[in-house]
Formats: structure tokens, sequence, C-alpha cells
């Protein structure tokens, strides 16, 4: 069926891109804490702070928390209340599993698109921050590519739901 041979198709590389970018959250969570260590460290015992640190902090979670959407929903990772959803039939569960997955397909499409046009403004105003002088639009081009592999992970789950509700 041509579905699965689509979904095989973005699986083959949806799911290794996504699963290195929960790497690359996972490296730069590590970096986070130790920047943060330093920084109360050196604060108590010094009465000095590593200049940026909120604002390396703060680009560092964006990557950290984009990167990781991907892969946490492809695991079924993300918080799902099915207290209603239960109560129906196994085929109304997989319409309406069909139905959500794709809504959130569209709204992570809609997140990316205006996350590009976003950064682009940011990029043309020329938006730095405060101490570091660090431009800004990249890392909104950061929160523009997890959004975009996630939506392609919901797009996966979108067709295995499919083909859920066609087997019933």
């Amino acid at each position: 069926m041509n579905i699965e041979k689509l979904n095989t198709g973005l699986q083959r590389w949806v799911h290794p891109l996504s699963k290195f970018m929960s790497h690359v959250s996972s490296v730069i969570l590590f970096l986070m804490m130790i920047l943060t260590i330093l920084d109360v460290v050196l604060r108590k015992l010094a009465s000095k702070s590593i200049l940026g640190t909120v604002e390396l902090t703060e680009f560092m979670l964006v990557i950290l928390v984009f990167f990781a959407l991907a892969q946490t929903e492809a695991l079924d990772g993300h918080v799902k209340v099915d207290l209603i959803m239960n109560r129906f039939s196994k085929r109304v569960q997989g319409i309406m599993d069909m139905v959500t997955q794709f809504v959130c397909f569209i709204l992570s499409l809609l997140i990316t698109w205006s996350s590009l046009v976003y950064s682009e403004k940011m990029r043309l105003s020329e938006e730095v921050t405060q101490d570091l002088l660090i431009p800004i639009y990249p890392f909104i081009y950061f929160v523009a590519l997890g959004c975009f592999i996630l939506s392609f992970t919901l797009l996966i789950k979108f067709f295995m739901a499919t083909a859920k509700v066609m087997e019933s």
C-alpha cells in the first residue's frame, strides 16, 4: 500500500534525525548544567559571575526543548489525558487519534512557518543579546527545525493511526 511505503520512507530519515537531535539536546542539558554550576560556584567563592550566563542558558534551553520534541513524540512521551477516550470503542479512539495527529501536524507546520518568518525579521533587524551581543535569529531557526521534524513525526503517527483505522 502507498501509505505504508510513504510511512516507511519517512521513518528512515525522520527517526534517526530526531534521535540525533535528542542526543544534541542531552549534551546541551549537560553543558547548561555545567555552566550553571560554575556560575554559582564562582559567585559564592570568588564573588564573580560568568558574563552572559543567563543569555547562554536561555539559548541552550531553546535548543534543548525544541530538539527533544520529535523524539519525545516518537516515544509517546508527551502527556495524554485519555479519561474520556477510554470509554469509546477502539475504532472511535483510532479515528480521534487520526484527527488529533493530523491537526497537530498542521499546527506544527504553521509554527515552523511562522518561526521562519519571525527569524527572518529578527535577522533583518539585526537583533542581538544585551551582554554577549549574540544574534537571536539563529536560535529561532532551531525552533523552526525542531518543529519541522516534529511535524514529520506527527505525520508518521497520523499514517500509523490511519492504517489502524483501515484495518479495523
